[in-house]
């Protein structure tokens, strides 16, 4: 019987951590996805904020700018390297319908294989070429400065070398694609090639090639996000926000040509019916850019925007569905309470007036009074308090007591300073607070104000 009993003992322990291990694994999922939905929100909120869509639409107009000076650029090293066999190069233009029909390729190559010599008038209108063709550099730039402008310095020289070095690495890349191109075309229509690769290897290979311009924008999209912020991000943060902007931009372009019509653009723009389209393409590609410029923004700076989210939360009546969402994501931030929660009882003093400490608290659970000369003021559940003494260092100017049993934050100044760094509407809280408190305290009649 006993053994029964320690048997049965020995059943339930097991049993009960394992629920135990089960409860802590989906509580830690549940936290990750809260995560991941918080960057989404911080992301989607300051993509709107910042109008980044009007620089999208910048974007798209740039590259329409560019296009044609970049293809023209390519064209022209490919025509000096292909000059013995040009019907490769033109075959390749031609499958660009945007470009066969708007350009007469044939004609555009004998003008080009007709100069014998290169003279200032040329020199000139390839300049004149090359500085039309940095437009779109240009636009990805502005639209990154407006992402990270709140952090990094203004480096001019810098960021013109970066355009310009991108705009050449580009045709560089086309002209070694373009050739790498036409040598493996020429290599497969060969029947060596039949004969030395098995059968499916050769089709392998041959449908792999499609994804040369894939695997081109990737590494684009890449050196973009990484070179061009001002505060240089994680590369790993970099590779993620590359992977996935390529991934939806041709599952995006994929979806679209699938079920647009292209024959009504056809009938209503006739030959510029394909431009419409690219142009509509390309103004998806730049919206996605930028988007996920700033989910790599958010997420490099993940805890102050998650700061400035509970420092602005709303109240608890704000009647607004908007409002309601963000206390309901932000009112108990995991990635701060697993670090800096603590637990105070009713009673228990947190800081008092004088005392040299710097910390932002912020109320999980419970109620604190803050006590003030002339004032008294409660900060209830989703408030912030003490972030007067951490912004300017120094003494407490009040002293603040648990009036319940409370769960606190206890965030450190140096992240709190960094939030209004990179967050506009808390610095601009932080600041009309401080103008309040010394309004109120060089006036004898009013009463002090809680910190701000």
């Amino acid at each position: 019987m006993r053994d029964g009993k320690r048997e049965f003992r020995h059943d339930f322990r097991a049993h009960d951590g394992f629920f135990v291990v089960y409860y802590f694994t989906m509580q830690e999922r549940r936290n990750r996805l809260l995560g991941a939905v918080q960057r989404l929100y911080i992301t989607l909120d300051a993509f709107r904020s910042n109008d980044l869509l009007t620089y999208a639409s910048a974007g798209a107009y740039s590259f329409l700018l560019s296009l044609l000076p970049i293809a023209l650029m390519a064209l022209l090293i490919l025509l000096r390297i292909l000059h013995a066999s040009p019907e490769a190069l033109i075959s390749i233009v031609d499958s660009a319908t945007i470009f066969s029909d708007a350009l007469d390729i044939s004609r555009f190559f004998d003008s080009v294989m007709a100069i014998k010599s290169i003279g200032i008038f040329e020199v000139i209108v390839g300049l004149s070429v090359f500085w039309m063709a940095r437009r779109v550099f240009a636009s990805i730039q502005q639209g990154m400065r407006i992402i990270y402008r709140k952090k990094g310095k203004k480096k001019a020289i810098k960021e013109n070398l970066v355009v310009i070095a991108s705009e050449v690495i580009l045709v560089v890349v086309i002209v070694a694609v373009t050739g790498a191109v036409v040598a493996a075309n020429a290599f497969f229509r060969t029947t060596i090639s039949r004969g030395l690769i098995p059968p499916l290897l050769f089709a392998l290979v041959r449908n792999l090639l499609r994804f040369v311009p894939l695997g081109i924008l990737f590494g684009f999209l890449f050196l973009a996000y990484y070179i061009t912020p001002r505060a240089r991000p994680n590369p790993r943060q970099s590779l993620v926000a590359a992977a996935v902007c390529t991934g939806t931009f041709a599952l995006t372009q994929f979806l679209f040509r699938s079920f647009a019509t292209l024959a009504r653009y056809n009938l209503v723009y006739g030959i510029l019916s394909n431009l419409i389209v690219l142009l509509l393409e390309v103004y998806l590609f730049f919206v996605f850019f930028l988007l996920f410029a700033q989910f790599q923004y958010v997420s490099q700076y993940f805890e102050s925007f998650v700061l400035a989210q509970i420092y602005l939360l709303p109240e608890y009546d704000d009647p607004r569905p908007l409002a309601q969402l963000r206390r309901v994501l932000f009112i108990k931030p995991d990635i701060f309470y697993r670090r800096y929660a603590c637990v105070r009882e009713a009673g228990a003093t947190i800081f008092a007036m004088g005392e040299e400490s710097t910390e932002l608290y912020f109320v999980c659970h419970g109620v604190v009074t803050l006590s003030m000369p002339n004032r008294m003021a409660e900060v209830r559940r989703g408030g912030t308090f003490g972030e007067f003494s951490g912004l300017i260092g120094g003494a407490r100017t009040s002293s603040a007591r648990a009036e319940t049993n409370v769960v606190l934050l206890r965030i450190p100044a140096e992240i709190f300073r960094e939030t209004i760094e990179v967050d506009g509407a808390t610095s601009r809280k932080t600041l009309l607070g401080i103008a309040d408190y010394l309004r109120r305290s060089n006036n004898a009649v009013e009463p002090l104000s809680p910190e701000a």
